[in-house]
């Protein structure tokens, strides 16, 4: 019998992913601890070097401006490779500045929609100082321990969340939904908010 039951177990959780890939998401097979646990977390995992984030992020701002006052949006650039690590440092540094409404969809827009190239994290210091922030703020901010603590940190969540591509958004540190799993961007923002409302109700 305990044969059979440890059999039985790993097609049990198979079946479970399945579906729920078919209701637009899967789920961790490990939790992960949410920064409050009086708001539901909506984590995205990003790049700016993403092209597909780029097309997602005005829905899923759409999506906020709307969202329930429980929700928490919580943004993690992802380093998927070296060429990726800048883009990391320049939204923790736009971060710790304080600069994010500055930096953040302005260098979305630099980058997909006029096609600038940013090779190095000099490049991006620059583009700091074009959007108003102080040459050395900016090459402090990129350089220092807290961002590459938070570079650390980020690294370790694609490991414990399993992200294998991007945009990826994972709600109350459990569901996870993509593109692919969703179907489209479109259907990404009715999951999440399918997934949000029933964190909530559950909550109560």
């Amino acid at each position: 019998m305990q044969r059979i039951a440890r059999w039985l177990a790993p097609l049990l959780l198979c079946v479970s992913a399945a579906v729920s890939a078919q209701q637009g998401y899967t789920t961790l097979s490990t939790p992960q601890p949410t920064l409050n646990q009086g708001e539901v977390e909506v984590r995205e995992f990003f790049s700016y070097a993403c092209p597909a984030c780029a097309m997602f992020e005005p829905r899923l701002d759409a999506w906020m401006k709307q969202a329930p006052e429980q929700v928490r949006l919580v943004h993690v650039p992802v380093v998927f490779n070296e060429a990726w690590k800048p883009y990391a440092q320049a939204y923790y540094a736009a971060e710790a500045l304080g600069v994010l409404d500055r930096i953040h969809r302005p260098l979305v827009d630099a980058i997909h929609g006029d096609k600038r190239q940013f090779k190095s994290s000099k490049d991006l210091v620059g583009f700091f100082v074009e959007r108003g922030v102080p040459k050395e703020q900016a090459e402090a901010a990129f350089n220092s321990f807290r961002v590459d603590m938070q570079l650390r940190q980020g690294a370790q969540a694609l490991r414990n969340y399993r992200i294998e591509s991007t945009p990826t958004v994972v709600v109350a540190g459990k569901y996870v939904v993509t593109p692919r799993t969703a179907g489209s961007h479109e259907q990404m923002i009715s999951v999440i908010d399918r997934l949000v409302r029933q964190e909530i109700a559950a909550k109560k």
